[in-house]
């Protein structure tokens, strides 16, 4: 077997950037998704979740970035381009999850911050986008 990294020296932290990561317990109370349903169940179970985590995306210069998440059926993220800075909400269901930012320059650093976990309707972040 070839060695990759002593071959092209990819020893070092410079050479392995990482991705900003936030670990985040299930509410075991919420319903659980049904994958025999097809898609428009599935959304409505999502949609009952009241449950969600606040995150901050912050970047030392305006970095854009993609939001994804990860458990340990899948790993997604949305297509959808956010600029660092951003407080946003994702609603949290019944499994353990880490929400990551992906920026688009895999280079770029973010630090992803969890602000608080709350409800849906709290008055606080009323303005706050929901994923």
């Amino acid at each position: 077997m070839r060695n990759l990294k002593l071959e092209h020296n990819l020893i070092g932290d410079e050479n392995w950037p990482e991705i900003a990561g936030v670990y985040v317990a299930g509410n075991k109370k919420a319903l659980p998704l049904n994958p025999d349903k097809d898609e428009e169940y599935n959304e409505a179970v999502i949609a009952s979740w009241e449950k969600v985590v606040v995150l901050h995306a912050m970047a030392p210069k305006p970095t854009k970035f993609h939001i994804g998440f990860t458990d340990k059926f899948a790993t997604k993220f949305l297509k959808y381009e956010f600029v660092t800075d951003l407080k946003f909400a994702m609603r949290v269901g019944p499994r353990n999850f880490q929400v990551l930012a992906l920026p688009k320059n895999i280079e770029d650093k973010i630090l992803l911050e969890l602000v608080e976990i709350t409800t849906v309707n709290d008055e606080k972040y009323k303005d706050l986008i929901l994923i």
